[in-house]
């Protein structure tokens, strides 16, 4: 499909030329592996020709290092194999020398093969998706049908980007028409305001409200409906719903941390739609959000929970094809396991198992977002100074980092973000204070909770300071830096605390 040409031919000579560097790097740390093993245990003539083998791979990788002013590339010079004589060694010798030496050197070269491999995996997959090439209907549906593509994963994001490229021909609509899911709403368990559960089938359903007053639309109804009293869902309302639940539907994998929609239902009597979305067998367990886990005194993470917490909403923001618009703590949930002890049940939350809901009708990148006004302090205070009250902007992907910002402050303080105003926010109109106030406290207050570089990343995304200029069309360089400035900072310290 690509005119006789590899994959690898259709990227921009930059990304080639990082994609060089990346593997060089990988066999690099191969040959330090291969020359551990077989200079202590092995001939030291293999490694001396694996050696003169990559010896111009080298000196190439050296030459892009040096012309793009990356990081030194690691060595490939390797310790000098023994070439002693063995024929009085013994086995019980060499046991002993790779028990107390050499097994935890191998072990960590395997960990630095198995973080470079996924970094060069999530790299590929960014600039087949992100990149110019990522709106290509032709090369999308290859990565859909590709058996390689389908091993790396590929074919999940390329089906779900073609859905968002367009979802107006997905066929059918996820409106639940049918009769049954009358009794499934009527025997709903609320949880609060937002969310409440259900079953169907000895699955747990999660039920998602927004409001929605058709009086307020009435102008774009049909006056024939409006006489009879056949209160309707405005047609383009409802063309957005359908089209958000048709992009919530398709399988993701499992670090977009987004659970998959079966369909969405208009109350009229509640004045709401609900979506509703399938938990599988958790029907034992009892959903609760972040928010609610901030305000309980009595719950105090680890820092290692709170680094794998962040990690985990930092990668599914990096992950999104589509923009989130309402980002926030009481949108994060998780479903505590039950653990008795002393007499009464207790639950346990799992910190790296968080799923992420309140899309507020997202659109795919790229389509217009104004916004209506909304002056609520309680959601105010995790919007963009320019999306805060009257909107003055179209949303973006900045300012979706920006509420991950705010949410990764919270985290780290272990508070809500309205507790960090003793009016909680209600008296501030100027919405540049609110950001103000917030990197204050991240500024004073992070550093000591959970160390200088989570520090950093919190104010980046408050800051966008991210280091990019002369973006492309697609935010290919912001979503580059931000893997670099925020997700791989995250993960590094959720991997090493």
């Amino acid at each position: 499909i690509y005119g006789g040409e590899t994959l690898f031919e259709q990227f921009e000579e930059d990304v080639q030329v990082q994609i060089k560097i990346l593997l060089v790097q990988l066999k690099a740390i191969l040959l330090e592996g291969f020359d551990l093993v077989h200079g202590r245990y092995g001939s030291s003539s293999s490694a001396e020709k694996l050696r003169r083998s990559t010896s111009r791979t080298s000196s190439l990788a050296e030459s892009m290092s040096f012309k793009h002013n990356s990081p030194g590339l690691p060595s490939f010079a390797s310790p000098t194999p023994q070439t002693t004589s063995r024929k009085g060694s013994t086995l019980p010798l060499l046991l002993i020398r790779w028990s107390l030496r050499d097994k935890k050197r191998v072990e960590t070269i395997v960990q630095n093969f198995r973080d470079m491999n996924t970094r060069i995996h999530d790299k590929v997959k960014l600039w087949c998706l992100a990149s110019q090439l990522g709106v290509d209907l032709q090369h999308l549906k290859h990565l859909q049908s590709d058996r390689n593509s389908k091993l790396l994963g590929f074919d999940i994001d390329a089906t779900l980007k073609l859905t968002v490229c367009d979802v107006e021909s997905v066929p059918s609509t996820l409106e639940l028409g049918d009769e049954s899911w009358e009794e499934i709403f009527s025997h709903k368990t609320r949880l609060n305001e937002r969310f409440s559960t259900s079953a169907k089938s000895g699955s747990m359903l999660l039920l998602e409200d927004f409001p929605y007053d058709v009086d307020s639309v009435f102008s774009t109804l049909d006056m024939a409906d409006l006489v009879q009293g056949n209160c309707k869902i405005d047609p383009r309302a409802r063309s957005r719903v359908d089209a958000l639940a048709k992009l919530l539907h398709q399988p993701k994998e499992l670090v977009f941390r987004i659970p998959r929609c079966v369909g969405w239902k208009y109350a009229k009597a509640q004045k709401l739609i609900a979506f509703v979305f399938d938990f599988g067998n958790r029907l034992h367990s009892r959903p609760i959000d972040l928010l609610s886990l901030l305000s309980d005194v009595t719950i105090k993470p680890s820092l290692g929970d709170k680094f794998r917490l962040a990690h985990g909403l930092a990668n599914c923001i990096s992950q999104l094809h589509i923009l989130h618009e309402s980002f926030r703590s009481e949108n994060v949930l998780f479903f505590p396991a039950q653990s008795s002890g002393k007499g009464k049940a207790s639950s346990i939350v799992d910190y790296s198992q968080p799923w992420v809901l309140g899309f507020e009708f997202s659109r795919p990148e790229g389509f217009f977002s104004a916004g209506l006004a909304d002056f609520c302090a309680d959601r105010d205070v995790y919007r963009h100074p320019e999306r805060q009250g009257r909107p003055e902007a179209v949303f973006n992907k900045l300012h979706d980092i920006y509420a991950l910002g705010v949410v990764l402050l919270e985290i780290g303080l272990w508070e809500s973000a309205l507790t960090l105003e003793k009016n909680k926010f209600g008296s501030v109109k100027n919405p540049k204070a609110v950001r103000d106030q917030l990197r204050k406290h991240a500024e004073s207050r992070l550093a000591s909770r959970v160390g200088e570089k989570y520090k950093q990343v919190v104010l980046r995304c408050l800051t966008s300071q991210l280091d990019v200029v002369d973006d492309t069309r697609e935010d290919l360089k912001l979503q580059q830096a931000f893997r670099s400035h925020v997700v791989d900072v995250l993960k590094a310290a959720a991997q090493h605390v």
